[in-house]
């Protein structure tokens, strides 16, 4: 990542995904409020690191908080509440100048998923797609194609604002 380190957002977007996705609470199969362990937590993982880096987190969440909002209800509510990046090429450059960009997928057959687009150095390949970072099946900083799987198509690109003031 040495060649990010003029970007100081890309770098600080970078270390944050770092940071959050080895917390125990955003592991596969930790214990959800009633105990079940048959989870992921892509939803808890995008939230905070979105906090951390001062996005607009708000914008993807239920009223009720992050405890009432899964997946499927974060696209839901990127879709209603935030700008469209029209392709992964696209999201990928951005996130490399610094923007803070979510990949979601809706699954109207269980759990969607949710990710943040991670800086790359490397040159853009269509076939794997943007670098992300995520809670999930596997937990870290890997290509779309990897943390999506069988959702890739769906993956839908949306820019989250920063706070006023605030950078990453």
């Amino acid at each position: 990542m040495k060649e990010l380190l003029g970007n100081e957002k890309a770098k600080r977007i970078y270390e944050v995904i770092n940071e959050v996705v080895v917390m125990p609470d955003v592991q596969r199969g930790f214990p959800d409020a009633n105990g079940n362990t048959n989870v992921t937590w892509c939803n808890r993982a995008l939230h905070r690191i979105l906090d951390r880096l001062g996005g607009q987190e708000s914008l993807l969440l239920e009223p009720r908080g992050i405890n009432w909002t899964n997946a499927n209800a974060m696209v839901r509510n990127a879709r209603a509440n935030t700008e469209r990046v029209s392709d992964g090429g696209l999201a990928q450059s951005m996130a490399n100048d610094g923007s803070l960009i979510v990949a979601v997928a809706p699954n109207d057959k269980g759990p969607g998923h949710v990710a943040l687009v991670c800086p790359d150095v490397m040159q853009y390949k269509e076939e794997l797609g943007p670098r992300i970072g995520q809670a999930g099946l596997r937990n870290g900083i890997m290509y779309i194609r990897e943390g999506f799987a069988h959702l890739t198509p769906l993956v839908e690109y949306y820019l989250i604002p920063y706070e006023s003031g605030c950078s990453a």
